[in-house]
């Protein structure tokens, strides 16, 4: 079985949010008007012939994340596009998580997936409530342009991950890939956000997923 590594969208400065749709150029320019979607260029966007090769539960999984990102339109809020963006970056790892608990082999593997599952599903909830709770502030804060390069450097990355066929050690490296990219986020919220609660949350989401990736590290030698 063939599986693919997650990267998510990386963050800086300012918040930054974007999506990747294969074969399409976008250059977006954010505004306090008007939302904002961006996507990379087709030189590192991954085609149909790079999605087929992958495994179909692991790529479901990303190609699903990608798409809602890329539906996401921008307040220009960098809290609530956070959370909104969060929101999705967690729905990947659990829908990877899953298909590692329906297909993987090692068991500490699978409760390290649903320790993951039953940990960002409740984020999400609390993620959620600030959305519906929280009157966007719109501002300009330069985001489409960042954005673009940084989605390109996160395909390119993907494209450029070699692959095991061993689920599990597959597994590991996406997951890693993944939670790497959400400490980032949830340190240019930390940095540039003003909801409280959001900065606590992205600190525990540091906290905790750093703590995963060394167990990751830890447990990757001894995949067989």
């Amino acid at each position: 079985m063939k599986t693919i590594s997650l990267v998510c969208a990386l963050f800086t400065g300012a918040l930054i949010f974007a999506s990747c749709n294969s074969g399409t150029t976008t250059t977006a320019k954010t505004s306090a008007d008007s939302p904002t979607m961006v996507k990379p260029d087709t030189a590192s966007a991954m085609n149909a012939h790079d999605m087929g090769k992958m495994d179909d539960g692991l790529m479901g999984s990303m190609k699903s994340m990608m798409d809602k990102m890329g539906s996401m339109k921008m307040t220009g809020d960098p809290d609530i596009d956070f959370a909104g963006m969060m929101i999705e970056h967690h729905q990947g790892a659990i829908d990877m998580s899953e298909a590692e608990i329906k297909s993987g082999t090692d068991e500490k593997l699978k409760a390290m997936a649903q320790n993951i599952i039953t940990k960002q599903k409740g984020e999400q909830n609390n993620l959620r409530d600030i959305v519906r709770n929280t009157k966007p502030m719109k501002m300009d804060m330069g985001q489409g342009n960042a954005s673009n390069k940084l989605i390109n450097e996160m395909m390119a990355n993907m494209k450029a991950m070699e692959m095991s066929g061993n689920t599990d050690k597959d597994f590991i490296r996406m997951m890693i890939s993944h939670h790497e990219s959400a400490i980032k986020m949830a340190k240019s919220e930390i940095a540039n956000g003003m909801n409280s609660s959001l900065k606590q949350m992205a600190k525990t989401m540091i906290n905790d997923q750093t703590m995963e990736i060394n167990n990751f590290k830890k447990l990757l030698p001894e995949i067989k």
